[in-house]
């Protein structure tokens, strides 16, 4: 049984798509809607940026933030409301840890189509959540079009 659902909410483009999805399977299910939003500076470095500006720190977890309390807004306006969790560190380690706290039975994320050249140079989050996830992974992928106000 689906009881508790949780979302790693990105700025990726399917982002309401995934929530979307989320949203249903919760309904469906009867259970727990739980998003996280994760502020990994590590992407700075990532990012080949040589020395970031100390501003840029604020500025990044206060974009993860806002990043989370939209998905709420948003989840909430389907009718459905949600538990907000901001984690910093390592996105995958930190999404695998929180899913082992709250017990959840899926983790609903989108996947961003690389190049296998940048998939080799950066991480996959799904592809490291489906190896090292306490509970099974969904993937969703945009279809154009399917989320709508009320749906």
């Amino acid at each position: 049984m689906l009881k508790i659902i949780l979302v790693p909410v990105d700025a990726s483009d399917q982002k309401d798509a995934v929530l979307h999805q989320a949203v249903e399977i919760t309904r469906n299910f009867g259970g727990t809607l739980h998003l996280a939003a994760v502020h990994d500076i590590n992407q700075l470095w990532e990012a080949k940026m040589p020395e970031p500006p100390p501003e840029i720190f604020d500025s990044l977890e206060e974009e993860t933030r806002a990043r989370l309390e939209a998905a709420q807004r948003q989840v909430q306006e389907w009718g459905m409301a949600s538990e907000g969790h901001f984690l910093e560190g390592p996105v995958t380690e930190q999404i695998s840890r929180l899913a082992g706290q709250i017990n959840a039975d899926l983790i609903v994320m989108g996947h961003r189509q690389m190049s296998k050249l940048r998939r080799l140079l950066k991480n996959s989050a799904a592809k490291g959540l489906i190896d090292e996830s306490p509970c099974s992974v969904m993937i969703v992928r945009e279809h154009k079009g399917v989320v709508e106000e009320g749906q």
